[in-house]
């Protein structure tokens, strides 16, 4: 009986440092903070191909990336890959041909998610204004929000889309919430950004009627 049991406790032992083991193997915040620079340069790499070619935001075409220096920082000078820019690739073009001020108010479609992980490989949804699969303008109803009250790496792509624009923006941490979390958003996240602007009014000025 006492071998019995001292088989059944090995066992038991065995399955508990499997089961911790594979927790550890899928922990999809393992190395959180590195992780996201990581992702960050690779979106880099992948936009630096577009750039060596010509493309910037006035010229790119649906499927193309092109990088945008933070508001906040001097767009004549380099600046980190992993922290200083925004990536962004285009979805769709919009027919607008103005752009908001950071003391407009807009109406967005957005889906906010995290890096691509084990669990989730197109990222963990963190905070969105729709809940279809794929983004339908005909059905989804935006939200309205100040150019200001939005997170830097926003603010930085809204200054240049245009109305209709959609696009996927790749948010370092540093233009996100940085060192500190935010609901389901832990610290040092970047942010894989989908917006689609379909409205927006200057400042004294109420939106227009959806």
């Amino acid at each position: 009986m006492k071998k019995y049991l001292a088989i059944l406790l090995s066992a038991v032992q065995f399955l508990a440092l499997v089961s911790c083991s594979e927790t550890e193997e899928f922990d999809d915040h393992a190395d959180w903070k590195n992780r996201n620079r990581a992702f960050i340069e690779s979106m880099a790499d992948s936009c630096d191909t577009y750039i060596s070619k010509g493309v910037d935001v006035t010229n790119a075409t649906a499927g193309q990336m092109f990088r945008l220096t933070s508001f906040k920082l001097d767009p004549s000078k380099e600046w980190g890959r992993s922290s200083g820019y925004i990536y962004c690739r285009v979805i769709a073009k919009g027919d607008g041909t103005e752009s908001p001020y950071i003391t407009d108010s807009v109406r967005i479609n957005y889906r906010a998610r995290l890096i691509p992980t084990v669990n989730y490989p197109e990222g963990e949804i963190v905070d969105h204004s729709y809940r279809t699969d794929r983004l339908d303008p005909t059905v989804n109803v935006p939200s309205s929000f100040q150019v200001n009250g939005l997170v830097d790496g926003v603010v930085t792509a809204l200054l240049y889309m245009h109305t209709g624009d959609h696009w996927i923006l790749y948010i370092p941490q540093e233009m996100a919430y940085g060192s500190n979390s935010k609901n389901s958003i832990p610290k040092h996240s970047a942010l894989m950004f989908e917006i689609n602007l379909t409205q927006f009014a200057r400042i004294g000025n109420n939106l227009p009627p959806r």
